[in-house]
């Protein structure tokens, strides 16, 4: 019994848990890592780092931007994308969070909601989503139009506007280049939530217009099988200045992170990129991890 206990432990120890096995197991840079908002419960990602300064979440936060000037300045206009493998392992809660820490520092910030699929930084600002990104790229209202003010006076949204056939085909039109020059008059970062490329392909024609793509990766939740997509996904698009942060990242006791446990993200596309469904409801376990509270 003995053996088969850890066989059986081993066999489902199948997602990144900290990170040293990101750091031995992807080419990309590693940021930082961002612990667990334990305040109060999320349902949805939203914005924290305004409300709560000097939270664990916030000062991770900080770093990591502190990181990023080390890979692109901050005294250039820069396009920040975000991108992970699959719903639910963060992204849309570290882009909202990175752009009201980088907006708290005096620049200018704005972020599209590119998931026109799945939305969800409208969601983040408690905010409609009649109008955005999606109805600029058919010319029918202008980026000023559908920009949306947040409590953080330098930071600004646009939503991801009615879901539209064709998302990938609007993004590769000239208007959406057009799109980011204007911007970029009036704003020196422009923060990107892009779809998760594990399940469309609209992420990585982002991440190609990007200056630095950042990939996040969930502990306890990513599997480990996503880095090995993550490091082809560099080689195959040449991806220079790929990162990743580690999200959600359990209590590291040699390593001084000191992070406790979880998220709870509410409906997505769909676990490991299986389709467009709703996932688990937060707090109600899945199979796999009932079977690991058993073996624990």
């Amino acid at each position: 019994m003995g053996l088969g206990l850890i066989a059986g432990r081993y066999l489902m120890h199948n997602t990144v848990t900290s990170v040293g096995e990101l750091e031995r197991n992807t080419k990309a840079a590693v940021l930082g890592v961002i612990p667990t908002y334990a305040k109060e419960p999320m349902d949805i990602s939203r914005l924290v780092v305004d409300k709560n300064p000097k939270a664990s979440v916030s000062e991770a936060i900080r770093s990591i931007r502190t990181n990023l000037d080390f890979i692109s300045p901050s005294n250039k206009k820069r396009l920040i994308s975000i991108t992970s493998t699959i719903s639910g392992e963060g992204k849309t809660f570290v882009a909202v969070n990175l752009a009201g820490i980088i907006a708290l520092s005096g620049q200018r910030v704005i972020i599209l909601d590119l998931d026109m699929r799945k939305p969800k930084v409208n969601l983040a600002f408690g905010a409609e989503n009649v109008r955005g990104i999606s109805t600029i790229l058919i010319d029918r209202h202008s980026a000023a139009e559908c920009i949306q003010h947040t409590s953080v006076e330098a930071l600004d949204f646009i939503s991801a506007g009615p879901t539209p056939p064709n998302p990938s085909e609007l993004i590769l039109s000239p208007r959406f280049d057009q799109l980011i020059k204007e911007l970029h008059q009036q704003y020196d970062v422009i923060m990107i939530d892009t779809p998760p490329v594990g399940l469309v392909t609209d992420g990585i024609l982002i991440m190609r217009k990007a200056d630095v793509p950042i990939y996040i990766v969930r502990a306890n939740y990513s599997r480990k099988t996503f880095l090995k997509n993550l490091n082809r996904l560099m080689r195959n698009n040449q991806f220079g200045r790929m990162c990743t942060v580690l999200n959600d990242a359990q209590a590291q006791g040699s390593n001084g992170y000191g992070y406790g446990y979880g998220y709870g993200y509410g409906y997505g596309y769909g676990s490991y990129g299986m389709g467009y469904y709703e996932e688990p409801e937060p707090g109600k376990p899945t199979f796999g991890q009932r079977m690991k509270r058993l073996f624990s």
